[in-house]
């Protein structure tokens, strides 16, 4: 008998991105084959994960990987569990290996079905929560590609040829004037790789490089900075938001109080 709670989440600018949730006694799942790749992390509890070489148990941060076209199945425990999963259709994992190693066309699987690293855990599970939080879709496609980096670089069955960085440092520094000069838009990462005639993988990691910060917090930086201008200028709290590419007041506010310690009325205020 099953006492099951699931939830499903898409943010609607990464549809091919999917979040899943469970919480409760679950019973036995037969085997089946997934057609998406997924990544899911225990939060509580005990799962009993099950393949063609046998049953392994998935403890709490055990992150529990399923490659696509992978069978599967699970056994009851009979104790409550929690589970968070990220799901990812062919078609994006594609597109994020290729831009991890420069191979076209290719999902690689990884090697194991049980990943016991507290750190990637973590990290897995912050990325997340950033998807159903966050409003910056420059964030999420980054986030998503460094921790993508982590999981093949370290545990897939072949060894891959990282794409190598160079010193394009004028990339960069277009890539920095567009974002102080489009503050309101709600960049991909791929537009901006663009403008700075690079892959999306490698722009990320020479900026994150070159910069001391990941795009997404660059541009995070740069609208608090003209937010701070506009308050200094009189401007309210919600017209300051909308200028500077916030998508409401309390997003402001959290990223403002922060940076900065105070919220922006109380600045707007000195």
């Amino acid at each position: 008998m099953s006492n099951e709670k699931v939830r499903f989440f898409r943010a609607p600018d990464l549809p091919e991105v999917e979040l899943y949730q469970t919480n409760g006694v679950f019973g036995s799942v037969d085997r089946h084959v997934h057609s998406v790749f997924s990544a899911s992390v225990t939060v509580s509890g005990l799962r009993i994960h099950e393949t063609r070489r046998g049953k392994v148990p998935v403890p709490p941060n055990g992150i529990l990987i399923v490659n696509v076209g992978e069978m599967h199945g699970s056994l009851a425990s009979g104790a409550a569990s929690a589970t968070r999963a990220l799901r990812i259709q062919p078609r994006f994992l594609r597109k994020i290996i290729a831009e991890i190693t420069g191979r076209q066309d290719d999902i690689l699987p990884l090697r194991q079905s049980v990943i016991q690293e507290a750190q990637l855990a973590r990290q897995l599970l912050e990325v997340q929560s950033m998807l159903i939080a966050s409003p910056s879709r420059l964030e999420k496609e980054t986030r998503i590609l460094g921790l993508f980096y982590q999981l093949y670089s370290r545990h897939s069955l072949e060894n891959l040829p990282i794409v190598r960085m160079g010193q394009e440092k004028k990339s960069i520094a277009r890539a920095c004037e567009y974002l102080q000069a489009c503050t309101t838009e709600n960049v991909s990462l791929e537009t901006l790789s663009e403008i700075a005639g690079l892959s999306p993988f490698h722009f990320s990691r020479l900026f994150t490089k070159e910069v001391g910060v990941p795009p997404h917090a660059y541009q995070v930086q740069v609208r608090l900075q003209k937010a701070t201008d506009l308050l200094a200028a009189g401007c309210s709290v919600t017209d300051v938001a909308f200028a500077t590419g916030f998508c409401d007041q309390s997003h402001l506010q959290k990223a403002f109080k922060r940076k900065y310690g105070i919220t922006p009325g109380q600045y707007g205020e000195r």
